[in-house]
């Protein structure tokens, strides 16, 4: 008994472990090859990607009636009268990190058709707002409609059964219209706010007959950079919704201090832009600017003041020093 009890404890063991290995999470899954590929769009250093579909080497990124892939495709009309697209399917099987998505089954209305996303890790705290982006277009003349409506499920934690219950979903407010002429890719992006450290998005097709070729979830930083020998980290930036600049206090590079004394403050602007700054720091005494670096006077060498330009001074005659960032 005690032999088919540990047996079946290592068989609950191994079929939850499956299940938490198949179970991915964005943007910690992306594939790292898909960085150098040649077809990949860059995105702007102010854009703290979450989700990008140029960023998977999958075959098929979506599954259906429960697959183990990472997207999942689920009919909530229960409308479904033989058409091939009646649910999201991937055209590009076997592309390397390039997928086009397309639902087309705009003849039975109204449609439900749910195009799900894996669980979304959100990890920087300040996060209020998010933008999603797709490219898309319109493959047939129909009466029918030529926008997706976006939902979310905000959940702190992973919730597979939640997941696929689109009562766990609410509007997000977005839409997504198309607006060029058929055959012709139209680009949309729209903003909506969140609460929680993480969610499941879904695009809903109503009943069309649309390829989609991006998805992009991202939400706008102002870049960590360094400016006047001053530290900047990576802020997130405030939201649309609240227009505040974020204040963000900088440090000075190892080895130096500022130069008026003040506090180094920067903001951040609502598009992921930092202000203006005239505040500077420098190398202090035994140290030489170098390439932006303060690095400490050799032996032989002093710097007796704090200061941006000054060098290192070789020692007199007949003196020397005898250890390195010697102020004297």
């Amino acid at each position: 008994m005690a032999v088919q009890r540990f047996y079946l404890l290592l068989g609950i063991f191994i079929f939850v472990l499956c299940i938490s290995n198949s179970t991915t999470v964005a943007p910690g899954d992306f594939d790292d090859e898909c960085f150098d590929a040649i077809t990949r769009i860059p995105v702007s250093p102010n854009e703290k990607v979450l989700l990008d579909t140029q960023d998977y080497q999958s075959q098929n990124l979506i599954t259906h009636d429960g697959g183990s892939n990472i997207w999942k495709s689920v009919d909530f009309d229960g409308i479904d009268m033989g058409g091939t697209y009646n649910q999201w399917v991937d055209l590009d099987q076997g592309i390397v990190c390039r997928h086009r998505f397309q639902a087309c089954d705009f003849e039975n209305q109204p449609q439900k058709n749910w195009l799900i996303t894996q669980y979304i890790n959100i990890s920087d705290n300040g996060v209020d707002e998010l933008t999603i982006y797709m490219t898309f277009s319109s493959n047939t003349q129909c009466a029918c409609q030529l926008s997706f409506s976006v939902w979310a499920y905000e959940t702190n934690v992973i919730n597979e059964t939640g997941r696929v219950n689109n009562t766990s979903y609410s509007d997000t407010g977005v839409r997504l219209f198309h607006t060029t002429e058929l055959g012709e890719q139209t680009t949309d992006s729209q903003r909506f706010t969140i609460s929680s450290r993480g969610m499941y998005l879904s695009v809903v097709d109503g009943g069309s007959c649309t390829t989609v070729s991006r998805i992009l979830v991202y939400y706008n930083v102002c870049p960590y950079q360094v400016v006047n020998m001053v530290v900047y980290p990576e802020t997130v930036a405030p939201p649309f919704t609240n227009p505040q600049d974020r204040v963000v206090t900088g440090t000075c590079v190892n080895n130096s201090s500022p130069i008026s004394g003040d506090l180094n403050q920067l903001e951040c602007e609502v598009s992921g832009v930092w202000g203006d700054t005239q505040v500077m720091c420098s190398c202090n005494a035994g140290y030489e600017n170098i390439s932006g670096i303060c690095e400490a006077c050799m032996e032989g060498e002093y710097k007796a003041l704090q200061g941006v330009d000054d060098k290192c001074i070789v020692c007199p005659e007949n003196s020397n020093s005898t250890s390195v960032g010697a102020l004297s």
